[in-house]
């Protein structure tokens, strides 16, 4: 027994015991005397003001559970599971929770119905806005603890339903909020702030208003990637296709060949406001939504280049895109090319500026000198 480290120990014990090849355990009977957890809650609408990787106690309903999917990790390579929770809490607030292994393939089936689950020490990530994870060694998440602060969130789910909720994450996709006009900042911002760069492993988010002026469309064969048909995982319409000698695709992904792909919108931009200007990135849900909202890469292929191209037809369709007014969340990260360092901004979520709006919350900040 010795004086716990609190760099290494997150228990709130003062002492810490270390068992080694010699220690000896013995089960005795259980005679209920000794409490068989202990949490220490923290509300949900606390965390918007604690620090990234602090690790906490959480009682939440389980609102909505996310698909289990698979992901390879850049530190070791293996293959990890993981499946996305959305828990909310009478606070009144969200966040996403990420459970992993084992635990998240019985994600769906633990926690249907949205039951209250208490999470012990997950640890709290800046990630997509706030998020938090279960960390390893800690479960997944204890089922309708009885203890009587999971009474009192089950009146509170069963009388509200949660519905005047708002969330501390970014919605699924990888779609950040957007900031109101208060927390908006500039395109100068990316520069004077150094986003991107302070540090390289953690992309920086920013929400802006601006202008689109200008868009790099002429990328040989059209501004789109040939994607995998396979609908379902592990390819989901995602990763890249070439055709084959006999004018099927093959996918390098899941090892399969199919007589048709999938084009998805990938290219990038201007956008300027009155400070600067930068260059961004658009993905194909974003590129869809500039363009007119479900104008797909597989629609504009077959009018303008399945039989002969028509370039006057192609260009037209970004014509109507330049120089429109959008409220845009780009996410700002460091990339290396080759021996180059360069910031690249991509734009993960935008909607379209409602004036009307605007002009009333500018009038409301300037109400507030």
């Amino acid at each position: 027994i010795k004086v716990a480290n609190q760099q290494y120990n997150t228990c709130k014990s003062g002492y810490e015991i270390t068992f080694d090849a010699n220690a000896e355990i013995h089960l005795v009977p259980d005679e209920g005397e000794i409490q068989a957890q202990l949490y220490d809650f923290v509300k949900i609408a606390q965390l918007e003001q604690m620090e990234a990787n602090k690790t906490i106690d959480l009682l939440a309903i389980v609102k909505s559970v996310g698909e289990v999917t698979t992901l390879i990790s850049k530190k070791s390579g293996n293959e990890l599971t993981k499946c996305d929770l959305t828990l909310v809490d009478d606070s009144g607030v969200a966040i996403n929770c990420t459970v992993w292994g084992e635990k998240a393939n019985e994600a769906p089936t633990n926690f249907a119905n949205q039951p209250v689950v208490a999470f012990r020490r997950v640890r709290l990530s800046d990630y997509g806005g706030k998020s938090c994870s279960t960390t390893q060694g800690t479960g997944g998440g204890q089922v309708s603890p009885d203890i009587p602060e999971t009474r009192a969130l089950q009146k509170w789910w069963s009388d509200t339903g949660g519905q005047s909720s708002r969330s501390l994450s970014s919605s699924s996709g990888g779609m950040g909020k957007l900031e109101n006009l208060p927390d908006r900042k500039t395109v100068q911002t990316i520069k004077s702030e150094h986003l991107g760069m302070n540090n390289p492993d953690k992309p920086d988010y920013l929400t802006f208003k601006g202008t689109l002026t200008f868009i790099k469309k002429d990328k040989e064969g059209g501004a789109w990637y040939t994607a995998c048909a396979r609908s379902e995982e592990p390819c989901k319409n995602r990763f890249k296709v070439t055709q084959t000698t006999d004018g099927n695709w093959f996918c390098d992904k899941c090892q399969g060949t199919f007589p048709n792909c999938v084009r998805r919108w990938i290219f990038s931009g201007t956008i300027a406001d009155d400070t600067s200007t930068t260059w961004v990135s658009f993905f194909n849900e974003q590129a869809e939504l500039l363009l007119g909202g479900n104008i797909s890469a597989d629609q504009v292929f077959e009018e303008t280049y399945s039989e002969e191209a028509d370039q006057d037809k192609y260009d037209s369709y970004f014509a109507r895109a330049n120089h429109s007014d959008w409220v845009f969340k780009c996410r700002v990260k460091q990339e290396n090319m080759g021996d180059e360092t360069r910031i690249k901004a991509s734009v993960v979520n935008m909607a379209p500026l409602d004036y009307a709006q605007e002009s009333r919350d500018l009038l409301q900040a300037i109400s507030q000198f």
